[in-house]
Parts: C-alpha cells; structure tokens; sequence
C-alpha cells in the first residue's frame, strides 16, 4: 500500500512588473500557514514576492509551483534566466507563451495556471491578470481579488473584491471546505 498526500493548489496571479509587497507577503504566509501548494507563472513582481513569502515559511507542507513558458510566439525563445524565479521549489517547463495575445488564446500558460489551481487570488496587474480572471470566470474557479479597487477597474465582471487578508483566508477555508480533495489515500 502507498500513501499518497494531496493538498489544494492555490493560483496567486497579478503584476509581472510591480511586486505589490504590502498584498503578496501576507498572500504568500497565509497559503505557507495552511499547507496548500503554491502556484504562479513562476516569473517576477508579484510572482516572486508572493513565492519568497511562501518559501520564507517555516515548516509548511506545500510546495512553490511554478507554470514556467519558453516561447514567446511574438519573439521567439525566452532566456532562461527570466524563469523561473528562485522561489520555485516544482517548475512545470511548457512549450507555452508568456502571455495571452487574446482572452480565448489557448497557447498561454494562463490557462494552466487557471486550470491547475482550485482556488485563485487575484491580486493587481495589467492584461495577462484581466485574462486569468477572465479565464476563471469562464472555467468557474473560485477566486477573490485582493487590493485596491482602483486597480480592478478595467476587470472583467468584477469577482469579489477585498482588502483585508483575514477576509482573504475565509475566502480560502471557506472554498476549500466546499471543495473535494482527497488529502490522502492509500493505493
């Protein structure tokens, strides 16, 4: 017989460029304090903020995974030493575009970060966030916004929004309580 340990898979999306510490750090601690799995798109700003936070933990269960893409179909091969940040523990290399040219676009790593996770927090971004977010919507993943709402204006269907990170964690336990994952079995 084997045992087998299952943890839910938490997607933190946002900003490439900015890390948005004040909304990451907190993000990242409260998935670590909880034993889930860490996903993101394995690169910089809130990518790496929320993953250093993560990691910085002591004595969690959950691991950092990391969506890393190698194209960028408008340019070509992407230098490695863009991805994935030091932060990933399990980097999931794909043959995938950095970002989506298109909402509907289904060679982006978007959709694997969307469709991996069981729950997402979203936190601020540009395009590539708005088309998580869309891409959530459209697979019906739970998610929460977390920060300020100035910086969900352009978002696609406004999901819930908040700015405290307790009501980030009731987002969590509440979705995952509603959710079914083995956490072990034996085969």
């Amino acid at each position: 017989m084997i045992k087998i340990e299952r943890r839910p898979i938490i997607g933190v999306m946002g900003s490439h460029e900015d890390e948005w510490e004040e909304y990451s750090r907190p993000v990242g601690e409260l998935i670590a304090k909880h034993d889930y799995h860490l996903l993101t798109g394995a690169g910089a700003g809130v990518m790496m903020a929320t993953a250093r936070a993560f990691c910085e933990q002591e004595d969690r269960l959950g691991l950092s995974i990391g969506i890393i893409p190698t194209m960028d179909y408008a340019q070509g091969l992407i230098a490695s030493e863009e991805f994935p940040n030091p932060y990933i523990e399990i980097p999931v290399i794909t043959q995938l575009d950095q970002k989506a040219q298109s909402d509907s676009m289904p060679y982006s790593r978007n959709n694997v970060n969307v469709m991996t996770s069981h729950a997402l927090v979203i936190l601020p971004g540009e395009h590539g966030t708005r088309n998580e977010v869309a891409l959530a919507l459209k697979y019906k993943k739970p998610m929460v916004l977390f920060g300020p709402e100035k910086e969900f204006e352009l978002f696609p269907e406004m999901p819930t929004r908040v700015e405290e990170i307790g009501q980030v964690q009731e987002f969590l336990e509440h979705t995952m309580a509603q959710i079914e994952i083995k956490e072990s079995i034996t085969i």
